[in-house]
């Protein structure tokens, strides 16, 4: 009969990746290991992993029927998993402005997944979102821009679009960072649109069009004198 000695010699303690399954005679091995899964999970804490995540459950929630509450480890197990993280990366690397309008508009157009990433798509997004959001929310992040633009510079923040560099200001525009409603609604914005040569005002013309801009302040007089009088007390 095997004596107790020897039973723990032969005995081999055997330990499992909780990802894959994969077994390890050490606990070092193991936690050395890095399969696709682990990996996935060790990177959920990235900013773009965080977006990707909760992009994907609204997808989730938006084409099934299914209640079941969904954990990281089913998106990270999902088919979708690369395509939603790739959206998320960019998403960050663009500052992306309102991501779930952006995700809605996508699902809601139709939009392929492999297109999610691609600049064409989003300014065609952001032009539909800068005409349609909140006012209010458009020139709070105008005037935030201004004044990290302004800071360097010691400009003030209300005279940057009159001193400022030109080509920094369009550059804002065209990623939605100044809105229409500060350029039309200050007087420095419009100073600023009469100042630009013409390349500058093809650059930005998609973003502040004039006749889609003007038909809608006559629509919506009540947040225009709103708009103007928050921007002069602002100094702009």
């Amino acid at each position: 009969m095997m004596n107790l000695i020897s039973m723990k010699e032969t005995q081999v303690t055997e330990f499992v990746c909780d990802f894959c399954n994969k077994q390890f005679q050490r606990e070092q091995s193991m936690f050395k290991h890095m399969c696709e899964t682990k990996r996935r999970v060790h990177e959920k804490d990235n900013a773009g992993n965080r977006i990707a995540f909760q992009c994907w459950l609204a997808f989730y929630k938006k084409n099934t029927n299914s209640r079941k509450p969904k954990t990281y480890l089913d998106f990270v197990k999902s088919a979708y998993y690369i395509a939603f993280v790739k959206f998320g990366n960019y998403c960050v690397d663009i500052n992306a402005i309102n991501i779930t309008r952006y995700l809605d508009w996508l699902l809601d157009n139709k939009i392929s997944i492999d297109s999610w990433t691609s600049d064409q798509v989003y300014n065609r997004y952001l032009i539909y979102y800068l005409r349609e959001e909140d006012p209010l929310d458009a020139i709070a992040r105008s005037i935030e821009t201004t004044i990290k633009l302004a800071e360097p510079d010691n400009i003030k923040a209300g005279d940057y679009l009159r001193y400022g560099s030109k080509n920094k200001i369009c550059y804002k525009i065209t990623n939605g960072k100044i809105s229409a409603w500060m350029l039309y609604q200050s007087q420095s914005g419009i100073e600023f649109i009469e100042s630009l040569d013409e390349g500058q005002q093809r650059l930005i013309f998609d973003y502040i069009n004039p006749e889609q801009w003007a038909l809608k302040f006559l629509r919506n007089k009540e947040q225009v004198k709103q708009v103007k009088e928050l921007l002069k007390e602002a100094g702009y």
